[in-house]
């Protein structure tokens, strides 16, 4: 069986490393569950749902965008984000089969 490094070129196992690493906080990993559930939310809905002050969810959504996790658009006066990638969605349900109900 070839390795991952054999398989894979080297930046895009730094990419992978580098955005698994951005999902590795709670409340990340719980804005990227919320994303793949809907297609769009407002930073208000998301900091709402979440139950998290408004600055902590702005931080979280700015980290998860720089790293290509998220993208974002404006509607008005609204920013709306999305997942970039849908597929992440099931980065989280791999998880939750590994660690049970996240």
């Amino acid at each position: 069986m070839k390795s991952l490094l054999s398989r894979v070129e080297s930046k895009k196992i730094d990419k992978a490393a580098s955005m698994l690493k951005v999902l590795a906080h709670p409340k990340r990993l719980a804005i990227v569950d919320l994303l793949g559930k809907e297609d769009k939310m407002t930073v208000t809905e998301i900091y709402n749902y979440l139950d998290l002050p408004q600055a902590i969810a702005s931080q979280h959504l700015i980290t998860l965008k720089d790293k290509g996790v998220l993208s974002s658009f404006k509607v008005g006066t609204k920013i709306y984000y999305s997942l970039s990638i849908p597929k992440l969605i099931d980065v989280i349900d791999c998880l939750e089969e590994c660690c049970g109900d996240l």
